[in-house]
């Protein structure tokens, strides 16, 4: 029995260590009330892993931090924008995920979703080369995608190895 609980407590550990969205925050356009930003607010906070849900009203800027062991998309995030009629554009966010790819081709795997996104810097190139295969932080800017898409690329600013 002591074996069998040993088990779960790794298992559940390991999931827990997995990589996810931290925080996203996301500019809505057509927000012009308090009964449009309170549905935004109900729509994001009946997202799995949510835990707090921020929304300006005079910005449009929706601020959503996330639970660890998460398993939200961002698929999840644009259509509960989109499911109200309203509009998003490019999503700031801060993920941890698993670095693949090659030398000059590298993606960003948040494990626990499908989402997988080619790594193109915002500045100067750095070489990542060291971080493939570890799990990294990254912090950037997901582009604005056709409505019902993702996009397939994550713009970075920073990217550490996470800890």
């Amino acid at each position: 029995m002591k074996k069998f609980l040993l088990a779960v407590c790794l298992a559940f550990f390991s999931f827990a260590a997995h990589a996810q969205y931290e925080q996203v925050n996301l500019t809505v356009f057509g927000m012009d009330c308090a009964p449009c930003a309170h549905a935004i607010h109900v729509s994001m906070k009946g997202i799995q892993g949510v835990s707090t849900v921020d929304v300006d009203l005079n910005t449009g800027l929706v601020t959503i931090k996330l639970a660890s062991g998460n398993n939200a998309s961002m698929r999840q995030f644009n259509q509960a924008v989109e499911k109200n009629g309203f509009t998003h554009k490019d999503a700031e966010v801060i993920a941890k995920g698993k670095l693949t790819g090659t030398a000059g081709a590298f993606f960003l795997e948040v494990s626990g979703t499908q989402d997988r996104y080619a790594l193109s810097p915002t500045a100067s190139t750095t070489d990542l080369t060291s971080l493939l295969g570890k799990t990294v932080t990254v912090t950037g800017t997901v582009p604005q995608a056709a409505k019902g898409k993702v996009s397939d690329t994550l713009r970075y600013k920073t990217i550490v190895e996470a800890r």
